[in-house]
């Protein structure tokens, strides 16, 4: 489980990333988390919001496993963050369960590096 304490709704609230985020998300939106991911992360690198309701269902999750996990009720419903949340707290959310999601997984952060094989570079066609 990989989990990150942040401001939403002008709350402090814990977000978790394990497999019951995945679980609660496909309950919740009928789509599996990863093909959400393969949609949302090129929308977000072209600065773009992914689809608002996904993205609340995906915060959601991310705050039910954390607090069905510790056996309290969530502080934050969806109502609240669809009429309370700002934006930049919105997409600070967005952006930390892709990161906890990263963590989770041992993905690492940006692009992967060619390396030689056997210690030797490969000739470049030219």
């Amino acid at each position: 489980m990989s989990k990150k304490e942040i401001t939403l709704c002008g709350k402090q609230v814990t977000l978790d990333y394990c497999y019951a985020t995945e679980i609660v998300f496909k309950d919740l939106s009928n789509q599996d988390i990863t093909d959400f991911m393969i949609e949302a992360v090129p929308q977000i690198q072209a600065q773009k919001m992914p689809d608002a309701k996904k993205v609340v269902l995906l915060i959601i999750a991310a705050l039910m496993s954390h607090y069905q996990s510790i056996g309290e009720e969530t502080p934050i419903e969806d109502k609240d963050i669809m009429y309370r949340a700002t934006s930049k707290e919105i997409g600070n959310a967005l952006g930390v369960i892709i990161g906890l999601r990263a963590e989770f997984y041992h993905i690492p952060s940006g692009e992967p590096e060619d390396k030689p094989k056997d210690g030797v570079a490969e000739p470049k066609n030219d």
